[in-house]
């Protein structure tokens, strides 16, 4: 497709989601497992499992969960790369979030894309065990600081052997 000038992210997004929508959020599920929150000039916002769960609009003090924006879904990050639109899971400053409400009966899909953002965090979820998983696959541990103990007293038992 052929446009005269350049064309807009949310265009481009369009033009593609019919064939990638699909496979883009398999990855931001892999990508944003967990929570993770992602800032931008004047809002906070929050995700779990890649799914849209709150916003805090800037100077506000509590977040809100806009009947509009649930089942928004982070599909990953939209940056300008001389001309070219890249998307990707990798945050880089000033990368625009890209939001997909995936299509339903009563409405095709749709694209929100965030003002440039400033920070992004996101926290990985803590390992459950699994039985059935591969041989050789160890889920990773939790990062959590290292535990101090005290040593135990030496034994005050004593063994004597009589030769004889």
């Amino acid at each position: 497709m052929t446009t005269h000038g350049p064309e807009s992210p949310s265009d481009w997004l369009l033009r593609l989601a019919p064939c990638s929508a699909r496979t883009w959020d398999a990855a931001a599920r892999r990508a944003f497992a967990g929570e993770a929150s992602l800032e931008t000039a004047h809002t906070l916002y929050r995700f779990k499992e890649a799914g849209f769960v709150s916003r805090l609009k800037k100077p506000a003090r509590s977040f809100d969960a806009p009947k509009a924006m649930r089942g928004l879904r982070l599909l990953g990050f939209l940056v300008d790369e001389g001309g070219f639109w890249s998307l990707s899971t990798r945050w880089s400053e000033g990368a625009h979030a890209v939001l997909w409400r995936p299509p339903a009966e009563d409405a095709p899909a749709s694209f929100t894309i965030t003002s440039p953002s400033a920070s992004f965090a996101a926290e990985e979820p803590i390992a459950e065990p699994k039985r059935d998983r591969p041989s050789g696959v160890q889920p990773r541990a939790p990062r959590r600081p290292p535990t101090l103990r005290m040593l135990e007293a030496p034994s005050m038992t004593r063994i004597h052997a009589a030769s004889g």
